[in-house]
Formats: C-alpha cells, sequence, structure tokens
C-alpha cells in the first residue's frame, strides 16, 4: 500500500501536480502519508426583527411561539437582534485502507448554538460551545459495506436531505433534524443505499405536572431510557433527484420509584415513526421541488420542531389516579413539508417552504394544567428567501418567515395561540 502511495505521489509530481493535494475535494495531504485532511467552515452572522410578539431569540420556534394574549411576552412588540453563534468549524480526515476495505474517515463539527447566560450578552455575547458531529466512519458502501460509530444525524432525519436553503438556522418545521450518538450499518446495491442504525434513547414523557427526560431534576426524572433507539432508511438516487423511506422504533419507559410503595409506577409503551422524503431536478437543475412528510405515535422528540417532549403522556399525577390506575400513551403525530428552489442565476437562488403539523393526545391530557400552555393541536410555518453570492465564498440573504400554533385547550385566558412574523438577514463568509 506505501509503495502503490508513492509512486502514486511521485507519478503526480512528474505530472506537474501537487503532491500534497488531498484524495477528496478540497483536502490536503499529510506530508508523508496517505491521510488527507479537510479543514472548513464559516462565520456567518444572523440579524433579525420580529414584527411581534417579543421573541429573543436566533430562530423562530414554532412550538412555543408567545401566545396571542395574556403573556407579557406576547404583548410586547417584537425586537431586534444579531448574533454569529451558529458560525462553524468542520475537520474531515481520511486515510485509504485498501482497495477491499475502503477508507476510514473521522469527522468533527462545532458551534456555538449551545445554551448560554443571557446575561452575558451586554458584555461579551459568551455563546456555548456546542459539539454537532463527532464520528468515525469505515469501509465502501459499494462493497462489504460502511459502518458509522459516534455522534452523527439519526437514519430518520430528514434534514440531512433537504436540498432547500434556509437564512435561518432554524429546524424547519415538520421536518426531523437529531444528531446524536448512533451505530449505523451501510450497504449500496446500484443506485440504492440500505442503512440501520442503534441509536441513543432519550424519553420524553408530559404529565400534568410538566415534561420529564431522563436527565431532569439531576438524573432523577421519572422518565427511563432502558432501550436503544433502532432506526433505518432506504435511499434513492438517480439524476434527476432522491427519494427515501425512513423509519424509528422506541421504548418510552417510566420509573416513578416514590417514597411510598403504594405510589410507585413503572410502565412502558412502544413508539414509532414513519417518514418519506423525495427531491425532484428540472429545467436543468435550476428548479428544485422537495417533499417530506413524517408520521408517528410515540415520534415526540423526532420532530423537533413539532413534539418535542410529547412522544407520550401520563395521567400520573392527576386527581384521583392512582399507581394502579396510571397509564402511559404515545402522542401520535403527522407533519409534512413542501418547498422548491430556483436558481436565477449560478449566484442567485430563492427558496420557499410551506410546512403543517397536527397532534393527537387521549382525553385526559385536556386536564394538563400546568403544561396547557405547551400542548399544541396544531402548527404550520412559512418563509420564502432570496441568497445571493457575490463571490463563491460570502452568501448574503434576506428571508421572511411566519409561524402559527394552536392550543388544544383553550387557556385559562381565552387564549387559543399564537403566531410570530420575523424578517431575518445574514452574512456568512466561508473558508
Amino acid at each position: 500500500m506505501q509503495a502503490e502511495a508513492a509512486r502514486a505521489k511521485a507519478q503526480a509530481a512528474q505530472n506537474g501536480a501537487d503532491p500534497l493535494q488531498g484524495s477528496f475535494p478540497g483536502s490536503m495531504r499529510i506530508p508523508g502519508t496517505d491521510t488527507s485532511f479537510k479543514f472548513s467552515g464559516f462565520a456567518k452572522l444572523n440579524v433579525y426583527g420580529d414584527f411581534g410578539p417579543r421573541n429573543r431569540s436566533a430562530t423562530i420556534t414554532v412550538p412555543s411561539i408567545p401566545l396571542s394574549s395574556g403573556v407579557l411576552g406576547a404583548r410586547t412588540p417584537g425586537g431586534v437582534g444579531a448574533g454569529a453563534q451558529y458560525s462553524r468549524l468542520n475537520l474531515d480526515v481520511r486515510r485509504p485502507i485498501s482497495e477491499s476495505f475502503g477508507t476510514v474517515r473521522t469527522v468533527f463539527e462545532i458551534d456555538w448554538g449551545g445554551q448560554y447566560d443571557l446575561t452575558s450578552q451586554a458584555t461579551s455575547s459568551n455563546f456555548t460551545t456546542r459539539l454537532r458531529l463527532a464520528f468515525g466512519e469505515f469501509g465502501k458502501t459499494e462493497g462489504w459495506g460502511s459502518v458509522v460509530a459516534g455522534q452523527t444525524s439519526s437514519l430518520f432525519s430528514d434534514a440531512t436531505l433537504n436540498p432547500i436553503r434556509s437564512v435561518s438556522d432554524w429546524t424547519m418545521p415538520g421536518t426531523s433534524s437529531i444528531r446524536q450518538a448512533a451505530v449505523q450499518y451501510s450497504k449500496s446495491v446500484g443506485p440504492t443505499t440500505f442503512s440501520v442504525g442503534v441509536e441513543n434513547t432519550y424519553n420524553d414523557v408530559t404529565s400534568t405536572a410538566g415534561t420529564s427526560y431522563p436527565d431532569s431534576n439531576g438524573g432523577a426524572g421519572f422518565t427511563l431510557s432502558g432501550t436503544p433507539d433502532v432506526t433505518a432508511r432506504v435511499l434513492w438516487r438517480g439524476e434527476s433527484g432522491f427519494f427515501a423511506l425512513r423509519g424509528m422504533v422506541r421504548n418510552i419507559e417510566i420509573n416513578n420509584e416514590a417514597a411510598v410503595p403504594a405510589q410507585r409506577y413503572d410502565a412502558s409503551t412502544l413508539g414509532y415513526g414513519i417518514g418519506a422524503s423525495g427531491a425532484l431536478n428540472l429545467l436543468d437543475k435550476r428548479l428544485t421541488l422537495f417533499a417530506t412528510a413524517n408520521h408517528g405515535s410515540g415520534i415526540g422528540r423526532y420532530l423537533s420542531t413539532v413534539s418535542t417532549g410529547f412522544g407520550a403522556v401520563t395521567n400520573f399525577g392527576l386527581s384521583g389516579v392512582t399507581a394502579q390506575r396510571a397509564q402511559i400513551d404515545t402522542v401520535t403525530a403527522t407533519a409534512g413539508l413542501v418547498g422548491l428552489q430556483y436558481k436565477f442565476l449560478p449566484n442567485l437562488q430563492s427558496n420557499a417552504i410551506v410546512a403543517a403539523a397536527s397532534l393527537n393526545y387521549p382525553n385526559y391530557v385536556t386536564q394538563f394544567i400546568t403544561t396547557s400552555s405547551v400542548i399544541n393541536r396544531s402548527l404550520w410555518a412559512t418563509s420564502v428567501n432570496l441568497i445571493y453570492s457575490p463571490v463563491p465564498s460570502v452568501d448574503l440573504g434576506v428571508e421572511y418567515q411566519h409561524g402559527s400554533r394552536t392550543l388544544l385547550v383553550t387557556d385559562s385566558n381565552g387564549v387559543v395561540g399564537g403566531t410570530a412574523d420575523r424578517v431575518q438577514g445574514m452574512v456568512l463568509v466561508r473558508f
């Protein structure tokens, strides 16, 4: 293998090519090795202005839009803001092993979109570093297959397939953008790739007292993660577009080890999600149409902009419900998005989307008091933008966004939901 690499380098030098040029586009070779690396990323400035209500966030989160009245944040006029927390760094390292085995690849990616102290904005914009990707991959999908291990995009995620660009860094409503620890195997047969994964479980259950995750209350939440999630995807790619079918199965568990034995409650329920996504390129690829749909009972956090916290619900904690009468039930969610991208010029494009979602709950959820303001019956959103690249490394964009949500039960102030409207701009510089 080393002798072959040496001959390749010598031949490249004889032909006038850079012997340090890497094995994949934009990469460089580490001198004296077969390993190539690419360090890339971008600095991004987001600037936004809200028509109302006030939303001090770099993105619109549709499920938690402030309610239309009765809440101070909703009555207060919208403001403006700017931030660079979604700037990104990516390191991609690859080393070919053999023709039969394939290549070993390692990827790390971070941004600064994690949690942060709101008061730091007055002095230093002290955003917290967030790990987006950290995985190793080896093998070759066209041969014996490839394996990915580490934090990566879930096989159920359709955000990685979505060609529609947004100025905002929101997860487009109605879609899934889960990144988590996983082991995934993929095998290609012609233009079709079959993938299956065992992925990190992180159950989400809501009761009348609030939403519990495994790490709630310092790890003492009543939601238990005891079984990994299983995901699968079939992806076909052709010259004119692609089509994908996706699936997910998860076991949602709760475990309430109360001090009094009669109040202890343990139960579980099976959740699932199915999805279909596809894109079609027309007019010499100047026009791209995209559509995706997701449905599931217990899909919960996999629809991060629809039903986070509502993988399942429980009547445990309601008046008159004993541990013996308590139950856990999955929440059914259906969501979809259609979008288009049109390139007026190679460096000038417009993108537009329309997304909608609905959720169905057991009847007892109407009795939830503490959490009633976050229990949505339906959501929808739309956006349209214009993105111009004066030079290949610079993108300038402006986008209009609208979102709305409708509650399952009218709250104590007679509020049925809320809406949000925003204009957002960006300056993005790549390297």
